[in-house]
């Protein structure tokens, strides 16, 4: 895209302004629509980043990076569309945003910039340290210890994210990972597909000779009987975010093209489940945008298998070591009771407590290949796990990687049966911010409340979480969990990330402070404890309780709601203005966000105001239209397939419809329904036309519900007609005769489709919907901005129509005093209906934001229209 953006860009200084021609209409309005959309996406980016300033939002440098490369990628686009479709008009636009992006990325220098190598398979020896995006995260990290510090990792090779790419665009799947933006985290069903399309999909030429390649090399290292682990490494997994859990890991792969395939397509699949669309969502990734390389990692026939933390989560002084029998898979699971190990860090470390769990499960490799848990042996049940020797020699080696990468590390390690110690996973780890309030500062509540648990289990966040119990039978309960109960379950589970913004803790009998689960509870900050042994059973489904874990790992469980720690509840969350890449951000939201272009009718609307990339979307946006409506107004006959028309309503909301096959009825149109050859003539002025004449489906819904007269004319508004329009609607029929090319209210419209732009007053409207037969294909696109008031009114405001459209079903976005709502899967007439009502709201709510004088009215107005009554 870039590339192209910059060819379009030398194409503009070497063609003269005079050589464009105008396109056909058809082209010329798809331009339009593509500028369109890219400004939505752009708008929606900024929003976006804007959110993670409102609060304690975990993200990095990367995540800044990212996202203003796909903020570039939009707004590069709008200019190449923006640029046809004015023929070059506002061709010092570009220098401008050249200016604003030089200093976005100066901004952004201090990180490197990484590059791609466009390889399909790399081997980890020639893995380097700029080949982040090519590897992902977990890869990326192995690879440092095994080229740099010389630890130990399993033999392998690496499929990359170029090889995702290539994998992607043979099957076609491109466009079906793109919509995943507009599916929710749990429409299983939609994912169920999309990930059944990835397994079934056939593996490209060039990748599968490179594939089989790799294992032939590979199989002169290790023997044609090797079998391999098949392991995700999306781009940014296990950098500042760990994704636990969050994607598939096949072990024990028979080192043959077939199985190494059919598992590489299994674990590209795994990044479309609901578990990591949730997670990723939280997290503020752009769903459908995040690659997956997989690492095929030779198999470790490991004796014993585990987990370091090599600091507690709760200090820093020591670390923890978790280990069983087998492979590692029941520790990170915490499916068994692990040994358990805390060690003192120091110059000469020191093992300060050891417990030995009853390990009554162990994970082993079946001989044909995959795994299989059994039960442990009873003469290893009671046995360590780990030789004080080989203790040793791990807490050495989690000193040192944490020594390398100066952040306490999350390790995996596995000792095979020969004594030898692998590393298969390192990566950042989360702990407690000590400058935080501490529930161990809280006065105990009274001895007359009945404790139900105390002291028993592992405090894997410490916390308060009081609600109902919710006790897990099974794993697709989890989508009935209701917001702000205790999840009570007999194992821990990544399944569980899908509540992590709205659970209120977490209790499990059996687990460990170093599963998945325990990552994704000290991401997110949620109150966890594990391995209380027999929670399920004395907790009860529906009881209310109150948990209490506190600094020192003490553990206390109350019956029923403690009001003396409900109200001291606190969120554990990092300062975020301490941290040195929020304050980046806040720096380079200056150039992005802040809007100085307000009124377009204003003399200072011009290129050279264009102060940040909001600027810039706003200015092409309005400049957009008003070439779309020249455009309009000056076809000749040779416009056979399209026609303007200004709408003549009793309000007189200046709207002029742009048919583009069947929506308007005109005594000139032809048979089918399109408009015809009927402008034989330049007119002087719009062609006029009634609501009767109105056949578009959704246009004329609309349109019914703006022309309700309660809604219209309000009564605290006692003007006029000419007044009512001189003083919220700007269009040329009302402005002096030197602004007759002055913005219209604009419809596109035909039978089935409607791309509605209203702006009355300082609000701003865009609305986009099909209603056709089937009602998988229809939807409603509804994006509201802005005010003549003051930020509290015109959030008040949004908040109402928020509280409105909720009523109707829609999904709400909100930020600031911008609202965007989006529904779909709705019949014909459901979506009429709601159309109706939403034409409605919008004549409702125009003026609003000045009579919002009180968080009440919210409620007030919201109740008076959905019971009917339009009169403010």
């Amino acid at each position: 895209m870039i590339k192209g953006f910059l060819s379009h860009l030398k194409s503009i200084f070497e063609v003269g302004k005079d050589t464009v021609k105008h396109p056909p209409f058809e082209i010329f309005f798809k331009q339009f629509q593509d500028v369109l959309d890219s400004n939505n996406r752009a708008i929606e980016i900024i929003t976006d980043m804007g959110e993670k300033l409102g609060g304690d939002y975990l993200f990095d440098i990367v995540y800044m990076k990212r996202v203003y490369e796909e903020l570039f990628e939009a707004i590069s686009g709008s200019i190449v569309n923006f640029d046809i479709l004015t023929r070059n008009k506002y061709l010092q636009l570009h220098a401008v945003f050249k200016h604003i992006d030089s200093q976005i990325r100066n901004a952004l220098s201090d990180v490197s910039l990484k590059s791609e190598t466009g390889e399909n398979i790399i081997f980890y020896e020639d893995i380097t340290w700029d080949m982040y995006p090519d590897v992902g995260g977990k890869n990326a990290g192995l690879a440092e210890l095994k080229n740099f510090l010389r630890v130990s990792i399993p033999d392998g090779f690496v499929i990359s994210t170029h090889a995702f790419d290539e994998f992607i665009l043979f099957n076609g799947l491109g466009g079906r990972i793109e919509s995943l933006q507009q599916v929710s985290g749990r429409d299983e069903l939609l994912l169920d597909e999309l990930r059944d399309l990835v397994i079934n999909a056939q593996i490209p030429p060039a990748l599968d000779i490179s594939i089989d390649a790799a294992i032939e090399k590979l199989s002169t290292r290790c023997g044609e009987d090797c079998f391999v682990a098949v392991r995700s490494s999306a781009e940014e997994e296990d950098s500042e975010f760990s994704f636990a859990g969050q994607f598939e890991t096949i072990l024990n792969v028979p080192l043959k093209g077939y199985a190494v395939k059919e598992a590489y397509k299994r674990v590209v699949a795994s990044l479309f489940s609901v578990n990591s669309l949730t997670y990723q969502r939280s997290l503020g990734y752009n769903i459908g945008k995040l690659k997956m390389a997989v690492g095929c990692m030779v198999m470790v026939n490991a004796a014993t298998s585990g987990v370091i933390y090599s600091a507690n989560p709760r200090g820093t002084e020591t670390m923890i070591i978790n280990s069983a029998w087998g492979l590692g898979t029941s520790v990170v699971e915490g499916r068994t009771d692990a040994d358990y190990y805390v060690v003192k860090k120091s110059v000469n470390p020191e093992i300060i407590d050891r417990k030995s769990g009853q390990k009554e499960f162990m994970t082993v490799s079946i001989k044909e290949g995959g795994i299989e848990n059994i039960k442990t042996p009873d003469q290893l049940r009671e046995k360590s796990s780990l030789t004080d020797n080989q203790l040793t020699e791990l807490i050495l080696q989690a000193l040192l990687i944490e020594k390398h990468f100066r952040k306490p590390q999350d390790i995996e390690w596995a000792i095979n049966r020969d004594g030898r110690i692998f590393i298969l996973q390192s990566r950042q780890m989360r702990t407690e911010d000590h400058k935080s309030k501490s529930p161990s500062v809280l006065s105990y509540p009274v001895d007359s409340i009945q404790i139900l648990l105390r002291n028993k289990g592992t405090v894997v966040q410490k916390g308060i979480g009081a609600g109902r119990v919710f006790v897990l039978e099974n794993v697709e309960d989890l989508r009935n969990f209701p917001r702000g109960a205790i999840l009570v379950a007999r194992h821990d589970s990544p399944d569980f990330v899908r509540l992590m913004t709205f659970v209120s803790a977490i209790i499990t009998d059996i687990g460990t402070p170093t599963s998945h689960m325990a990552s994704l509870s000290r991401e997110f900050k949620v109150p966890t404890v594990v391995n209380t042994g027999n929670a399920t059973r004395v907790l009860k489904h529906g009881q209310e309780i109150t948990l209490l874990a506190d600094d020192e790992g003490n553990i206390s469980i109350y019956d029923g709601l403690v009001p003396e720690l409900v109200e001291r509840t606190y969120a554990n969350y990092m300062s975020m203005e301490d941290v040195y890449e929020y304050r980046k951000k806040r720096y380079v939201l200056r150039h992005i966000s802040p809007l100085n272009l307000v009124d377009p009718l204003n003399d200072n609307f011009t290129v050279k105001r264009c102060k940040t990339i909001h600027d810039i979307i706003r200015f092409i946006h309005e400049k957009s239209i008003a070439e779309l409506i020249d455009r309009a107004k000056d076809q000749s006959s040779k416009l056979d397939r399209s026609f303007s028309a200004k709408l003549d309503l009793p309000i007189l909301a200046g709207i002029v419809v742009i048919d583009i096959g069947g929506g308007l009825n005109l005594p000139e149109s032809r048979g089918d329904g399109s408009p015809g050859n009927i402008l034989k003539h330049k007119p002087k002025k719009f062609k006029s036309v009634t609501f009767e004449e109105i056949t578009s489906l959704p246009l004329k819904a609309i349109i019914k519900g703006v022309m309700h007269p309660d809604a219209w004319n309000s009564q605290t508004v006692s003007l006029k007609t000419a007044d009512l329009l001189t003083s919220m609607i700007r269009t040329s029929d009302i402005l002096s005769e030197s602004m007759k090319n002055a913005i219209y209210n604009v419809a596109v419209a035909s039978r089935e489709y409607l791309n509605l732009n209203l702006r009355f007053g300082y609000h701003f409207t865009i609305l986009d919907c099909y209603c056709s037969e089937k009602a998988r294909n229809n939807h409603i696109y509804f994006r509201f901005v802005g005010g003549a008031t003051d930020i509290v009114k015109r959030s008040r405001r949004v908040q109402l129509i928020a509280t409105i459209l909720k009523e109707y079903g829609f999904n709400i976005s909100i930020k600031g005093d911008l609202l965007i709502a989006r529904l779909g899967n709705l019949d014909r007439n459901e979506m009429i209906e709601i159309l109706e009502r939403l034409g409605l709201l919008i004549a409702y709510a125009r003026r609003l934001d000045a009579l919002m004088r009180d968080d009440n009215s919210v409620e007030r107005y919201a109740r008076n229209f959905l019971e009917g009554n339009y009169k403010r």
